[in-house]
């Protein structure tokens, strides 16, 4: 080692006569050592080649190759997604390579990280805008000009005096060049607006992208121990909870007496930071972030609750889909799922206690800007059974179900789906198979052929009072007309109300038939309609109650 130099510079200095200063500067000891620097840290651009997404997450697989010297080493890889459980981090290479500390990191240099759509978005838009300034430039060129004009309207002669030659000269002159001026504003005023659309389409496209810019991809810092020099492999899995998928359905029937097709597709959505380009992806039903500890039973305690006066039970539709809850059931057993597909050809599903996977064969891209992405999974008939429903009460439509027996085989997921009916799109529904019922019941949507409405005969209905008690009978009248080719077979279903107290009393005097349940006071009909024909049906009932009580019949 070279000997340490120090040096000590002594200054002087007298001013004014007054104290003189000593300042000493000492300059630290410069020691050059012999010994070699660490090496800087190598940057890897990884290769992502698999995902497994999940419904709520992401496995992504990447794979490197990198030149490692004998020794310890510090490597940086880059295009690693955002949002990673650093818990599920696994970095395997080759027996002579050992990893001995991993964290990630945010790269917010690397300008690469720009996908090939950003970059294209962004400059069209700069090439947009810079037209945009330039049209702007020369508008407030001419505008200048036209001031200037302005502004200098004095005409003065030799002596002061203008003949009227000048005059005119100087007058076609003024009225060419502000002529001239003010067409050019107009023209660029226009030019301004053409452009200022084209630049907003721009903005548009690259909101489109936007999330795919520089700094929004992680990475992995990695510091590995070497014992053979030579390049060294890497793969590289965790998971990131920016990505998702959910499923949705495209639901086809040709007619009541065809087998229904379900489309099972998947919209995949993922702000991981670095774009998926052509990666195989696999989809699982699974979620990786669910523990898996059996939960415990605690003692059950069991309280009086305070007296809640209850209402009357309506007939109720669920939700928005008009699933309702009485329809036929379908005995058929048998499913066959068609291998004749190009979807089926290239996806293979497969099941096991947990969950069920679908494993794409083609490579997928899909960019990191959280838009849904629709992939395709597979394509199923399925014998169904399909029948007509109405509860004119609540919904003046008719709605076409589809009933489906032995669909677990199908291992559907929760999902909306559009219908397609006699080759049209009749609108969505929603698929819950997660329902403990025998039967998928679907709704296909309203059917427009045929038409329905539910009246009040007024001419029957009436009110009387019998002594202490008051006596409200209500007649209704139901009209079907088919107006299809063929005959339908309709489930009507309509109410009467329920008694909620002893002094109150209901009575159904006609229902046509129906069939009653007392107990919720439903009246359900199995009615054929011939092709164009037009059938009625009708019911009543009776309220009888104390006459100084309010009721509300609706």
């Amino acid at each position: 080692m070279q000997s340490c130099t120090v040096l000590h510079l002594n200054v002087y200095h007298q001013k004014n006569n007054m104290n003189i200063t000593k300042i000493t500067l000492a300059i630290g000891s410069v020691i050059i050592s012999g010994s070699l620097f660490a090496q800087s840290p190598q940057i890897i651009k990884t290769d992502l080649r698999e995902v497994m997404l999940y419904t709520n997450a992401a496995e992504l697989n990447h794979h490197a190759t990198v030149n490692l010297a004998k020794g310890t080493s510090e490597l940086i890889f880059t295009h690693i997604a955002n949002g990673i459980d650093e818990n599920s981090i696994q970095i395997g290479s080759s027996p002579h390579v050992t990893v001995m500390s991993v964290r990630s990191a945010v790269n917010y240099i690397g300008a690469d990280v720009k996908s090939d759509a950003f970059v294209k978005a962004e400059n069209y838009f700069k090439k947009e805008s810079h037209t945009l300034a330039n049209f702007q430039n020369q508008k407030a060129t001419e505008e200048s000009i036209l001031k200037l004009l302005e502004s200098n309207q004095k005409i003065a002669g030799v002596n002061g005096n203008t003949t009227v030659a000048e005059l005119a000269k100087m007058a076609d002159y003024y009225k060419t060049k502000y002529l001239e001026v003010k067409s050019n504003i107009t023209a660029l005023d226009d030019q301004i607006l053409l452009q200022q659309d084209l630049v907003n389409i721009a903005q548009i496209q690259l909101e489109e992208v936007k999330g795919q810019t520089t700094g929004s991809g992680g990475q992995l810092i990695v510091q590995v121990m070497n014992n053979q020099a030579g390049n060294q492999p890497f793969d590289i899995t965790y998971t990131s909870s920016q990505a998702s998928w959910n499923a949705s359905y495209d639901l086809r029937s040709a007619h009541t007496s065809s087998p229904l097709a379900i489309i099972y597709k998947a919209n995949v959505t993922q702000e991981t930071g670095i774009d998926w380009k052509q990666v195989h992806l696999i989809l699982a039903s699974g979620n990786p972030a669910q523990y898996g500890i059996v939960p415990n039973l605690t003692p059950w305690q069991l309280y009086y609750n305070q007296p809640v006066q209850s209402r009357p039970m309506m007939l109720q539709s669920k939700a928005d889909n008009r699933v309702f809850n009485e329809v036929a059931v379908s005995d058929q057993k048998n499913i066959r799922i068609r291998g004749t597909s190009s979807i089926n050809s290239y996806t293979e599903q497969n099941e096991n206690q947990l969950n069920t996977t679908f494993d794409i064969s083609i490579p997928y891209d899909i960019a990191s800007n959280g838009k849904p992405h629709s992939v395709s999974l597979k394509e199923y008939t399925h014998p169904a059974t399909y029948s007509y429903i109405a509860i004119p009460r609540i919904d003046p439509n008719v709605y076409l179900m589809a009933e489906l027996t032995d669909y677990e085989k199908l291992n559907l997921l929760p999902g909306t789906a559009n219908v397609m009916f006699e080759n049209m799109l009749v609108g969505k529904t929603y698929i819950n198979p997660n329902d403990a019922t025998d039967t998928l019941k679907l709704s296909m949507g309203r059917d427009k052929m045929i038409s329905i409405k539910r009246d009040k005969i007024n001419d029957l209905s009436q009110t009387k009072i019998l002594g202490g008690s008051k006596k409200q009978s209500l007649v209704y009248e139901i009209t079907i007309k088919n107006n299809k080719k063929n005959s339908v077979t309709l489930n009507l279903q309509d109410q009467i109300p329920i008694a909620t107290d002893k002094s109150m009393e209901i009575t159904l005097d006609d229902h046509s038939g129906a069939d009653v349940e007392k107990e919720t006071g439903l009246l359900k009909w199995n009615v054929t309609i011939p092709a164009g024909a037009t059938q009625k049906i009708r019911f009543g009932y009776s309220v009888k109650y104390p006459k100084e009580k309010l009721v509300s019949i609706y």
